[in-house]
């Protein structure tokens, strides 16, 4: 797969997981605590706003690494606040 592609197709999964963080938040809002959810959010939204930068400065392999770095820091950061359980 060809580096630009690959950054785009990085990118939509960045933004999907903001979006599915944020829809998370607002399930939850008037529930429990959702401290939790907009952090998450606000990882996913930093990572997508720099891999968007780096794509459109054509570096587009950093895109990619940037939001493969921000899908296991998103996993690892859910397993260290709720646990192992989905």
């Amino acid at each position: 797969m060809p580096a630009e592609r690959a950054a785009k197709v990085a990118i939509a999964v960045e933004f999907a997981a903001l979006i599915r963080t944020l829809a998370e938040c607002l399930r939850l809002f008037h529930r429990s605590d959702i401290h939790p959810y907009l952090v998450g959010a606000l990882i996913a939204a930093v990572s997508a706003a720099i891999s968007v930068a780096l794509y459109f400065w054509m570096k587009y392999r950093a895109a990619v690494a940037v939001a493969a770095a921000a899908v296991v820091s998103l996993i690892v950061y859910k397993i260290a606040v709720f646990g192992w359980h989905l």
